[in-house]
């Protein structure tokens, strides 16, 4: 499960990488400048989006399903190689805007000799590898809009009237009396003993470590 859960986080992590770059006009402008495909560039997404889908439903079956771990493990590849490549675009084309800003025209340039052909490629290696994860979805019988487990609530008893101090007893009277003044410090708590008028200390859940 914990594969599942890392997964989904770095899948949901690449996504908003992938939606924040595609949304940079640098990184547009950059990608266009080289003739990259737009589909090329929806594919990427849609790729995300589809696996993403079915995330909660390898969670539920990666423990007693061996396929279902091992495609998990093939996807966090993939996912790293698609946040690499993003992360390389938004480097290449900051150099470009950068070498543009300094009016330097240095046509041997790493950043501009990086061509489309190239980075076409490059993206066409990482979407083959998510499409492919994509169509095994349906092999290993992972099922898209599966709820993921709800967390356990945590009773919201006093954890005070649940739980024991343990050691030496004559470290437990000095801890209560401690606490019980501080009650007596508070509006919350008017500390007269008098019967009627407030809360006798007995009452107090600390009390109970006396006895």
């Amino acid at each position: 499960m914990a594969e599942a859960l890392v997964g989904k986080a770095i899948l949901n992590a690449t996504r908003r990488v992938l939606f924040d770059r595609l949304a940079s006009r640098e990184v547009l402008d950059f990608i266009r400048g080289r003739k990259v495909s737009d589909t090329l560039l929806k594919k990427l997404e849609t790729s995300c989006l589809s696996l993403n889908a079915v995330l909660n439903d390898a969670e539920e079956k990666e423990i007693t399903n061996p396929a279902v771990k091992k495609w998990l493990d093939e996807l966090k590849d993939a996912v790293y190689d698609a946040e690499d490549l993003l992360d390389e675009i938004a480097t290449k084309a900051l150099q470009c805007q950068l070498e543009a800003k300094s009016k330097v025209h240095n046509f041997i340039s790493t950043s501009f000799n990086w061509t489309g052909m190239k980075l076409e490629s490059n993206i066409e290696k990482v979407l083959d590898r998510l499409e492919s994860l994509v169509t095994q979805t349906n092999v290993i019988g992972l099922r898209a809009g599966v709820e993921g487990k709800s967390s356990q609530r945590v009773p919201t008893t006093s954890l005070l009237k649940e739980t024991r101090i343990y050691g030496r007893d004559d470290d437990k009277e000095p801890i209560v009396n401690l606490l019980i003044s501080n009650d007596a410090k508070t509006n919350d708590h008017p500390c007269d003993s008098h019967s009627g008028h407030g809360w006798d200390w007995q009452d107090h859940p600390c009390s109970t470590y006396l006895q």
